[in-house]
């Protein structure tokens, strides 16, 4: 396989159970979006694109969850902890530090149909051409099927990460996680 240069960019940032943010990590570019939504700015314009053009199609997504700060991660870890179990928790929660929403690259979405949210599955129109199209807008799917073992959490078809456009589409031909691409780029790089 011949390999290039992998372009470098602002949003190379790998965030996970093994390369956590700072307690006091708190990014500097965040936008406002409403009560209880911020961005990266980046981020937030091409969410917007997205959105667009899946309206277009019929489709309506929305931000469910974005921004995280360290404090609510922490709130919303020991909440599943408290309902889940410890084990559970771990699979599904990031604990506080770990969570790619204190970055604010990271997006849950929602699918409405009729004002309505509904169940992510694979087997929802939207889900698909979501995953089949977000690259184009520098969005990768940050939690795949069958890449447990590599991300540390299980499928989330709802979470959503910007990493920019190349970036986005590289991971998507080569079926990579975020995690496999930043040991391609340090082999590339070397």
């Amino acid at each position: 396989m011949e390999r290039k240069k992998l372009k470098e960019n602002n949003f190379e940032i790998l965030v996970n159970k093994n390369n956590p943010l700072d307690k006091s990590f708190i990014p500097k570019d965040l936008i406002i979006i409403d009560e209880q939504n911020s961005l990266n700015l980046n981020t937030y314009c091409n969410y917007i694109r997205l959105k667009n053009e899946a309206k277009k199609l019929g489709y309506h997504i929305d931000i469910d969850s974005g921004y995280r700060s360290y404090e609510y991660q922490s709130m919303l870890y020991d909440l599943f902890v408290n309902e889940y179990g410890e084990e559970y928790a771990s699979r599904y929660c990031a604990l506080p530090g770990c969570s790619e929403h204190q970055t604010g690259l990271a997006i849950d979405i929602n699918i409405l149909r009729n004002n309505k949210v509904i169940k992510m599955t694979d087997k929802i129109e939207e889900v698909k051409w979501l995953h089949s199209n977000m690259n184009n807008y520098g969005f990768i799917l940050r939690y795949p099927k069958d890449k447990e073992p590599i991300t540390g959490y299980n499928y989330e078809p709802w979470h959503i990460r910007y990493v920019g456009r190349d970036i986005a589409t590289y991971l998507y031909l080569n079926n990579l996680t975020l995690e496999e691409y930043m040991k391609v780029k340090k082999l590339v790089l070397k």
